[in-house]
């Protein structure tokens, strides 16, 4: 039977870590994308026939653009590189770099599909009752403090606080 020793928990712990800071950040986006107007359809390639797409060309290669500025330099450089002067192992790593490229366009659209569908069936039907609003409302607080890095305020305070609250439902 296998133990866990210091250095394989350590690297449990860091991949952890980077997936909690990744949920974070798509989170962010997804705000600022909804914020700023994008729908799901804006990642959907305008070229592809019977397409639901909302994106212009232009758009579409912006958003590929900026997902590209998110892979490590070396991708970035393979991508722009033409195909033809490559070696087949570089070929296969172009392939897949832009296979990712498509992976994370749509990880996007259904995060924007997934919060504009929780957002309608949310505003359509209001049957918590205040008591739970309020509760539901304090533990967003948690959350949203638990993901703060830097608070200009006494965290511990705050939570001890918003707990209290909690406790007087």
């Amino acid at each position: 039977m296998n133990k866990l020793n210091t250095a394989t928990a350590t690297r449990i712990t860091a991949a952890v870590s980077a997936s909690s800071k990744a949920d974070k950040s798509m989170v962010s986006a997804i705000d600022t994308l909804i914020a700023e107007g994008f729908k799901s359809t804006d990642f959907i390639s305008p070229k592809t026939k019977d397409t639901k797409s909302t994106a212009s060309e232009e758009l579409f290669d912006s958003i590929n653009a900026a997902i590209i500025k998110g892979f490590p330099a070396p991708t970035q450089a393979l991508l722009i590189k033409n195909t033809k002067s490559l070696s087949d192992s570089q070929k296969a790593s172009k392939r897949y770099a832009q296979q990712q490229i498509g992976a994370k366009r749509n990880d996007f659209k259904s995060a924007l599909e997934k919060r504009t569908k929780k957002e309608i069936e949310g505003s359509t039907s209001r049957t918590r009752t205040p008591d739970q609003r309020i509760r539901d409302s304090l533990n967003d607080i948690l959350k949203v403090c638990a993901g703060l890095e830097e608070p200009k305020f006494d965290i511990i305070k705050m939570r001890q606080q918003v707990l209290a609250a909690i406790k007087l439902l």
